[in-house]
């Protein structure tokens, strides 16, 4: 009996309305991910070696179809993270959950009251944007807002950055105010760029 094919990835469904992304703690690698995927019977449906600016996805479809797994290293933005999409996405969300060590609200909260740099500020943020691929949370955009404030310019630019990448409609309004306001030039830029890209994104979304 021959091993069925896996399905690719875009029959699984509409991966803008039921893309999951997950967020793992420090010592979870790409290692980690091809193991758990050997222990749970997901088949490798292709690998992506990354480039400058392309990060590296490696992709593993469930055996009935259910779900699409992708362990995608973004070293653009510096965060490493999965992203499960399918018609029944929730039997591998509650592997990767139950087996590895992922971020979560609370643990979010703890990693922004741990923050004591820039450095850690904009490394914090970062993963909140990747973490937030989802319904609008009010805690979090307050935390975005908050840092849209930082006195340090870059931290600013992190801040608008990574809020966008949320596509939450509620982020427009702070977007525009950086690109109207913010005292430096390349932190208004960023804004345009960025309010431009959310609308498009969201518009996509609503046709």
């Amino acid at each position: 009996m021959t091993s069925q094919a896996p399905k690719h990835p875009s029959e699984l469904g509409d991966p803008l309305r039921e893309l999951i992304r997950l967020v793992p703690k420090p010592g979870v690698g790409r290692a980690e991910i091809e193991q758990l995927a050997e222990r749970s019977g997901w088949l490798h449906f292709r690998s992506i070696e990354g480039g400058e600016y392309i990060p590296f996805e490696g992709t593993w479809v469930t055996p009935d179809g259910g779900a699409a797994i992708h362990w995608i290293e973004d070293e653009a933005n510096g965060v490493h993270y999965l992203a499960v999409e399918g018609p029944d996405p929730e039997p591998a969300l509650d592997v990767l959950r139950s087996e590895l060590d992922l971020y979560d609200d609370a643990s979010l909260a703890e990693l922004f009251d741990r923050t004591r740099d820039a450095v850690a500020l904009m490394e914090a943020l970062r993963i909140l944007g990747v973490h937030n691929w989802g319904p609008f949370d009010p805690d979090h955009f307050a935390l975005f807002r908050w840092a849209m404030h930082d006195p340090e310019p870059l931290v600013r630019r992190v801040a608008l950055t990574s809020a966008a990448n949320t596509r939450w409609p509620e982020i427009e309004p702070l977007l525009e105010h950086l690109r109207e306001h913010d005292p430096v030039p390349s932190v208004r830029d960023r804004a345009a760029t960025m309010l431009a890209a959310l609308r498009v994104a969201n518009e996509g979304s609503e046709s």
